[in-house]
């Protein structure tokens, strides 16, 4: 498969480097069909051997990888076409722009087969491992011996296949760290399972002794952790592996136990706040308010755990955040339930009791969310509940349903600052000047809009009469959601909804499966938040369709959103007939059968609807436009007031400016004095550079610095090392400038150059006495040689998107990426140099 995809990139860099030379020296473009040929044939053979596997394939991913395929074959043909067109009218630019574009389709395909491939092979990795999970807890209820063997015998086989898999994904890592983490971890799995299987075998044998009890249920929580750690570094290797590639795809990330407990905690927690008043007025509060303790605490435990592993800083802030939250509502709930256990016709008591209901309620589905969501998904999701949270305050205030309405008044305050707290740590993550002021602009509209809201609201609930105040209620209101919707974009949005409809779709067949007196009272509360959620996707989803601008993309969007719509009430009678009748297994099939369906077409809108390059830069434009325009206004005001000021300062900056740069000559031209005497100079492009870029390869350079350059494998290796670095430095310059053939053309250059780097350090490993040392070179080797590759294929792909963050964002990780593994090769070359095998002389 690396060969196609290799083959592929080669391809796609000649016919741009042709096309781009021919348009550049205006000649005539030759004929590209032969060519075009043998690239149909090879992606056309690798498409239909994806269609033979798709009965090993696991069957969320079918579906895609059937579509992926027809669209490679799809973009084969239509390359065919272009190229023949091409070839018909050599002197129209258009056929061969065209063919530019159905090439770099064909790459984004291949990449797209091959991740889905290793999608699947990763969920059926995890379900192992949660199978194992699963026979690890049961063993610790099993206390008759023979019971206990034949659960031992399937266990020691879950593990088996564990841990035979784990090392597959060991070995197809790019990260030596990750690959020894994880081999650590499946070592430490089989450790541990057979002191745990021991353990059981000692509490059969003695089930009254306490100590052996409690050490099985000491060993079993290592295991599970153990087994999770696993799950969690398989998940790390697959994002490491795809670090450097987009192309329009949106991985479905597996959750561990720990993510899969909040999910399930939350869900019995929230379950469990919705029966509360019941259980009270039944007399059984007591009883209930240690279920909720409980579910809270295992739902904060397990996101403490998510937090710890969390390696975005941003996201575990706000996991953090979350997290202090529900612990601090938690002992809130217990004792505001007190006076009502005291004296139920308490009506403050009662009222009081309900806000605090109400606040729980959604802090646990919000940590639910965020621990399977990016920081960017957290803050949409955070969106969607406060404008949820107003549009119910102004409809509880239009039914008159005065005590509905202050239990909601009473948590937005709260709402309000947690949204804008979480806003405040997403600018962490942004660098586009534009989206910053945006977001800042929308804080500081909340923080005005907050008190307005909660006078204008208080006004209202007193008289409901009060015309006025309502009005200026549904205003502050609207201008509020405006002020979200600038926080969040529609697709990020819809990302989040899916997360929470997933979930909700999940504890509802739960919540159908457990029974029990509450059981149609908490379905019938699912069914409408998952109702509502479906609305409000499709409703950001139909809000971003409309600013779409390319007539194909647009229609896919509406396709999706009309999928959706029409399952919407297909769920809803679907949910109905099984709650009408949870023993109906014909009603429960047809349920279980549109929840697919649904979960299927909620996740591929949320996938669809992802912002291509030219919109994302559409974006970017508006946002420039609009700071332009706030810039000028705001410098048009103060611009006669701190004129003669702004004067002096900007003498007083060029003065340190020249004075810095005289002593920055300075010390520049002795360290290029005392480089040249050791170290060939890499040479600056000139104009502007990629800094990240230029600063890989001169890290690169710095390395090699006082290095001997001879004739010897390890001098030559040594001096090819040097040409990395300088191509390296000329991709920062042409990355910056949009030179696409010089792009290539150096990428192109770098790759043959670690080809001739690996026949020397190969040639230094064969030699070397030492395995360990030799077995260095030899993995520094396949790094070098996959960054390599990888840097060809974005250069092809994306040699026009470098502009855009996520573009630049992969450019750089990739360079780094092979400047570590160039200096590192030569590190470890160096090293295995010393114990060569001593050559006999004639």
């Amino acid at each position: 498969m690396d060969e196609v995809l290799e083959m592929i990139a080669d391809a796609v860099s000649s016919l741009v480097i042709a096309i781009t030379d021919s348009e550049e020296k205006n000649s005539l473009f030759g004929d590209m069909v032969p060519g075009v040929e043998l690239i149909q044939q090879a992606v056309n053979g690798m498409a239909e051997a994806a269609e033979e596997t798709v009965s090993l394939i696991d069957e969320e991913f079918v579906g895609q990888l059937e579509s992926t395929s027809k669209q490679l074959k799809n973009s084969a043909g239509q390359l065919y076409v272009h190229a023949v067109r091409a070839r018909e009218d050599p002197w129209n630019r258009v056929p061969q722009k065209d063919a530019i574009k159905a090439a770099k389709q064909i790459l984004q395909n291949v990449v797209l087969l091959v991740l889905i491939e290793e999608q699947s092979n990763i969920k059926v990795l995890v379900n192992i491992a949660k199978k194992a999970a699963e026979g690890v807890r049961r063993i610790d209820e099993i206390e008759n011996i023979k019971q206990l063997d034949i659960m031992i015998g399937d266990v020691n086989q879950l593990h088996g296949e564990l841990v035979k898999r784990s090392q597959r994904r060991s070995e197809g890592s790019h990260n030596p760290e990750l690959r020894s983490k994880l081999e650590d971890i499946a070592t430490m799995v089989n450790i541990l399972s057979e002191q745990h299987q021991a353990s059981a075998r000692d509490v059969c044998r003695n089930p009254r002794e306490e100590t052996l009890r409690s050490k099985r249920s000491e060993l079993s929580s290592k295991l599970l952790s153990a087994i999770d750690d696993l799950i969690y570094t398989i998940k790390l290797i697959f994002e490491s592996n795809t670090k450097f590639v987009d192309l329009a795809f949106k991985w479905k990330p597996v959750r561990t136990m720990a993510e899969d407990e909040v999910t399930r905690a939350s869900a019995i927690l929230i379950d469990n706040l919705r029966t509360l008043p019941k259980s009270i007025e039944a007399g059984n509060g007591p009883a209930a308010a240690r279920e909720i303790v409980n579910a809270a605490n295992l739902q904060i435990s397990n996101a403490i755990i998510v937090a710890n592993r969390c390696q975005d800083p941003v996201k575990k802030k706000m996991l953090l955040k979350q997290i202090e939250e529900l612990k601090k509502l938690t002992p809130m709930l217990i004792a505001a339930m007190k006076p009502v256990l005291e004296n139920p016709n308490d009506q403050e008591a009662q009222k009081h009791l309900e806000s605090v209901i109400y606040s729980t309620q959604k802090a646990s589905e919000a940590l639910a969310t965020a621990v399977v969501s990016t920081p960017a998904e957290i803050v949409a999701a955070s969106g969607v509940s406060l404008a949820r949270d107003l549009d119910s305050l102004e409809e509880a205030i239009a039914q008159g349903d005065k005590k509905r309405a202050q239990v909601i008044l009473s948590h937005i305050p709260s709402a309000i600052d947690k949204h804008i707290e979480l806003a405040q740590a997403l600018l962490e993550n942004v660098t586009d000047p534009g989206q910053r002021h945006q977001i800042k602009q929308s804080i500081e509209r909340l923080q005005k809009l907050k008190p307005r809201i909660i006078e204008n609201a208080n006004k209202a609930i007193a008289n409901p009469n009060d015309h006025e105040a309502r009005k200026n209620l549904s205003s502050d209101i609207k201008e509020a959601k405006q002020a979200i919707s600038q926080i969040s974009q529609p697709y990020e949005v819809v990302s989040a909804l899916n997360t929470k409809i997933h979930n909700d779709l999940d504890s509802l067949l739960k919540c159908i499966d457990e029974g029990g007196p509450e059981m149609q009272f908490k379905g019938v509360q699912y069914a409408k938040d998952i109702a509502n959620s479906i609305k409000k996707q499709i409703e950001a989803a139909e809000a971003y369709a409309q600013t779409i601008t390319d007539p194909e993309r647009k229609k896919q969007v509406l396709d999706s959103i009309e999928q959706l719509k029409k399952l919407t009430p297909q769920l809803l009678e679907a949910i109905k007939a099984c709650l009408a009748n949870p023993d109906d297994k014909e009603a429960r099939k047809r349920l279980e059968d549109i929840v697919k369906k649904v979960k299927e077409a909620s996740s591929n809108l949320s996938q669809v609807i992802q912002p291509t390059a030219e919109e994302l830069k559409e974006e970017k434009r508006k946002r420039n436009e609009e700071i332009a325009r706030v810039e000028a206004e705001e410098k048009a005001k103060a611009r006669a007031a701190l004129k003669a000021a702004e004067l002096a300062r900007i003498e007083a900056e060029e003065e340190k400016k020249r004075l810095i740069a005289i002593e920055e000559e300075k010390k520049r031209l002795a360290a290029e004095e005392e480089e040249r005497k050791r170290a060939p100079k890499l040479v600056v492009p000139e104009g502007p550079v990629n800094k990240a870029v230029f600063g890989a390869a001169a890290d690169v350079a710095q390395a090699l610095e006082s290095k001997v350059r001879d004739g010897t494998p390890m001098g030559i290796l040594v001096q090819l090392s040097d040409e990395i670095a300088q191509q390296m430095a000329l991709i920062s310059s042409f990355a910056v400038n949009g030179d696409v053939k010089g792009m290539i053309t150096a990428a192109r250059k770098i790759a043959d150059t670690i080809k001739q780097v690996q026949i020397q350090a190969k040639h230094i490993a064969d030699n070397c006495t030492d395995p360990r040392l030799k077995q260095n070179v030899l993995t520094y080797c396949d790094c070098g040689g996959n960054f390599s590759t990888q840097l060809k294929i974005l250069c092809a792909v994306k040699s026009n998107d470098f502009n855009d963050p996520t573009a630049e964002e992969q450019l750089v990780t990739c360079a780094k990426g092979l400047s570590g593994a160039v200096i590192n090769l030569v590190k470890s070359s160096e090293a295995a140099s010393i114990k060569q095998r001593k050559v006999p002389q004639q």
